[in-house]
């Protein structure tokens, strides 16, 4: 009998109802079979995703078939599941082995004949070149139709996002708690990161973001063990995963009171992320939604040092990060219609040199009025 924790988080017919919605998508486009590679694309149709070393590809044929191509050793993850997943057969790649060799002539076996197939761009197309010219078939783009699926998060995507978020809103308040004069930023992420693990996060796919002072203003940059002075500008960027759901929370914090400029850029931030609260819901455009933010922060002369969109799509990642940029985004010149369901990291943010990164951060869904927290708390600049 299976422990809770080797379950898939979802009840099979959610799994097979996305196999058949890919299945349809093949279908209008008269593909016979995909080679996917997008670990997160993966692990969306069928519950399994690899951190393997090495190559894994799955090919799923029309009539829903499917098989696995991956290393030898990643096969007893497929048969520890067998009883709970429905692409249940594999294909194993000795260490030494070439991994095209053996793809290709998987392929051949699994779609035997000429056939169109749509291919995920990455290392496999590469390793499939020998494949088409020896076998004549059409090559197709697959990339973008499992990521089409992903974009709407169902109830039960929504509620392991939910978990999350208030895990990553915990470890965020835990750092605010332990944060004091001279603690070093290393100290600080090893308090938001034993919170993501105390309050039960799963494994992340990015350590926390964690830095203090105008390095802050150096996007992505983290923990060096600089001590913390008073007055300076404290970020702490976790994301908590519950099997691999990832909701990040952004949240910016001083010892004793900040700059008058840093805490005019956040009270700007924040006012964008009220207005859009306010004003963004399903129907509109991705560019539409974006300008709302943006124009908020250009009304109040702080246009130049936003250099990012306002929100990024969120949902299941893996290492190296927890963004879906490529599945949905709030973005200027993006003309995607904004649907229920869909999940956003909301953080209209200023990245303004020798001051740092300030924002107003809050994971979100959206509902049919309007955008909705994640993590349950508020953005607020905290102050001790």
């Amino acid at each position: 009998m299976l422990a809770d924790f080797d379950r898939l988080p979802f009840q099979p017919g959610e799994y097979l109802a996305r196999r058949d919605a890919l299945r349809q998508l093949m279908a209008d486009r008269g593909i016979d079979a995909c080679v996917l590679n997008s670990t997160e694309n993966m692990y969306y149709l069928t519950g399994f995703g690899s951190l393997a070393y090495g190559a894994t590809s799955l090919i799923v044929r029309a009539d829903g078939k499917a098989i696995w191509v991956m290393r030898l050793t990643e096969l007893s993850n497929i048969r520890a599941l067998k009883s709970q997943i429905w692409a249940d057969e594999g294909v194993g790649v000795m260490d030494g082995q070439d991994y095209a060799t053996v793809l290709d002539h998987t392929i051949a076996d699994f779609v035997p004949g000429k056939a169109v197939i749509a291919v995920e761009y990455g290392n496999v197309q590469a390793a499939l070149r020998g494949f088409v010219r020896s076998n004549n078939d059409a090559i197709l783009n697959a990339s973008g139709l499992v990521e089409h699926l992903r974009r709407i998060k169902s109830p039960a995507e929504i509620e392991l996002m939910r978990q999350a978020g208030r895990i990553a809103a915990q470890s965020c308040r835990d750092g605010f708690e332990a944060l004091h004069e001279g603690m070093t930023d290393s100290e600080l992420a090893a308090v938001v990161t034993n919170s993501l693990l105390a309050n039960g996060s799963h494994r992340v796919a990015q350590m926390p973001n964690v830095c203090a002072g105008p390095r802050t203003a150096r996007a992505h940059v983290t923990w060096c063990g600089a001590p913390i002075s008073r007055g300076e500008l404290v970020n702490i960027e976790p994301a908590a995963s519950v099997h691999d759901y990832h909701t990040p929370v952004f949240r910016f914090y001083s010892i004793g009171e900040p700059s008058a400029r840093v805490r005019r850029m956040f009270d700007v931030c924040r006012e964008a992320l009220d207005e859009g609260y306010a004003r963004v819901r399903p129907g509109m455009t991705s560019h539409d939604a974006a300008r709302i933010f943006e124009s908020v922060i250009e009304r109040r002369g702080f246009g130049e040092w936003m250099v990012t969109r306002p929100a990024y799509s969120i949902g299941a990642s893996f290492p190296p990060g927890w963004g879906e940029d490529n599945v949905m985004a709030i973005r200027r010149n993006h003309d995607a219609v904004l649907e229920e369901g869909m999940c956003f990291h909301v953080c209209p943010c200023l990245y303004q040199d020798d001051i740092g990164c300030v924002g107003a951060s809050m994971p979100s869904v959206l509902t049919a009025g309007g955008l909705e927290s994640l993590s349950g708390d508020e953005a607020v600049f905290g102050v001790k």
